[in-house]
């Protein structure tokens, strides 16, 4: 492209419409220097034109024999809206200018005669006005489509929100899911390890879960985190898991409330520990089991630590286990009665046991608050309540079952169980929810 061509470009593009051709004539030479300049004599030629090529500004005489400049700028309006349209036009006509500007949404009007400079700087002011509105128009229709991409935009991007969020919650149902078959599985393992050491040992069914279950409402009690309940219920699952490596001579020779217990028997925590530590997610647990026979006063074993040297777990797990294998466990032969039980353990705190540990014990028992779900009461008469339920069946020394799992504790019967008491001199526990 030229210079001649590119300044031709820049230009604004004027139509002239006049049936003088001398008018035309001067107008073209005041003008053509500054714009682009298509002439005609009348109005459907004018008209003809514009319907192909666009036109800037368009500058129209008013008396014109076959379409008077009103009637062509209504016309003009409807073919190129944006145009400016400018009417020429003597003082005599003042009417049909009106008529103009109401209909063909003239801009401005020029008399005749004009002066030459007033109108050059008149057309200057027209030509600012139009780049100016054709600037806004064209950032309007930027604006225009920037938003309707950005509605798109937004439209997608909800759409893939959507999705996404339909995917995550997929996800997540299908991990839930999962994690709740695998802790279904671990539960039903270690239901399984339980069951398989309480066949070993001897113990009553339902022993170290009902350990557990107290050594969680414990950890509550004394206000340890979740972390560290959830570590004590699994070890006191598992606290006897290392009797599965001891013969049945020594097993048999369980005796705590003797106070008479075997060496031997006392280390099966080391081959508890070691069996648990082959499981990685385990690890925790390691050092609960391992030292669930020392004695705070430094005298147990395996290491004789003493104190908060002892983990804490270990100190809640001794307590418990032992205060049921007084009052429950089928090998002891000297059961004791809750109360006994609880003395016995108490006139060895801060020797054996943690004291604080033992007064936790006796508070969960005794408030029976929500230290631990399903966590099992044991109880004496003096501690059962009307509207407790029986976990296990009462059976008499003489193999008899007196009461039956499920039972709901009444009145009377409590009064039965205090008569049997008095009757036979002798002290009944019962296991409640």
């Amino acid at each position: 492209m030229s210079i001649q061509e590119s300044e031709l470009a820049l230009r604004l593009n004027l139509l002239l419409l006049d049936d003088e051709q001398d008018i035309i004539n001067s107008l073209k030479r005041l003008l053509r220097k500054d714009y682009n300049i298509v002439s005609f004599t009348d109005g459907p030629s004018a008209l003809d034109y514009l319907r192909e090529h666009p036109i800037d500004i368009i500058i129209s005489d008013m008396r014109m024999p076959i379409m008077n400049g009103a009637e062509f700028f209504t016309h003009a309006k409807d073919i190129q809206p944006n145009a400016i349209r400018i009417l020429l036009t003597g003082y005599s006509d003042m009417e049909t200018t009106i008529q103009a500007i109401n209909d063909g949404g003239i801009y401005t009007y020029i008399g005749k005669p004009w002066e030459n400079q007033e109108l050059k700087l008149l057309l200057n002011q027209v030509s600012e006005h139009y780049l100016l509105k054709k600037q806004t128009r064209v950032l309007n229709e930027q604006l225009s489509d920037a938003n309707e991409r950005l509605t798109q935009f937004n439209h997608t991007l909800e759409q893939k929100v959507t999705e996404r969020t339909a995917a995550l919650v997929q996800s997540k149902t299908k991990l839930s899911k999962a994690l709740k078959s695998q802790n279904s599985l671990l539960h039903d393992v270690l239901d399984m390890m339980s069951t398989t050491i309480e066949y070993r040992t001897g113990f009553g069914a339902g022993h170290n879960k009902r350990v557990a279950l107290q050594c969680k409402g414990i950890a509550r009690y004394l206000g340890l985190d979740d972390a560290i309940c959830r570590r004590v219920y699994l070890c006191g699952l598992l606290h006897e898991i290392g009797t599965v490596g001891l013969s049945d001579d020594i097993i048999a020779k369980v005796g705590v409330g003797t106070g008479k217990l075997d060496d031997e028997f006392m280390h099966h925590p080391v081959i508890g520990a070691k069996i648990v530590a082959r499981v990685s997610r385990f690890d925790a647990l390691t050092e609960n089991i391992l030292h669930q026979n020392e004695n705070v006063d430094g005298t147990g074993v395996p290491d004789h630590l003493a104190g908060d040297d002892i983990p804490i777990g270990a100190r809640i797990i001794r307590v418990v286990k032992d205060f049921d294998f007084l009052i429950a466990g089928k090998e002891n032969k000297q059961l004791m009665s809750v109360p006994d039980a609880k003395s016995w353990l108490m006139s060895r705190a801060d020797t054996w046991y943690d004291k604080v540990v033992v007064s936790a014990l006796f508070s969960v028992m005794n408030e029976r608050s929500d230290f631990g779900e399903d966590i099992e009461y044991s109880v004496g008469i003096e501690g059962l309540k009307i509207g407790d339920t029986l976990l296990e069946d009462l059976v008499l020394t003489n193999g008899n079952i007196m009461l039956t799992a499920g039972q709901e504790i009444t009145a009377p019967m409590i009064e039965k169980l205090r008569n049997y008491e008095d009757n036979y001199d002798t002290k009944i526990t019962l296991f409640i929810a």
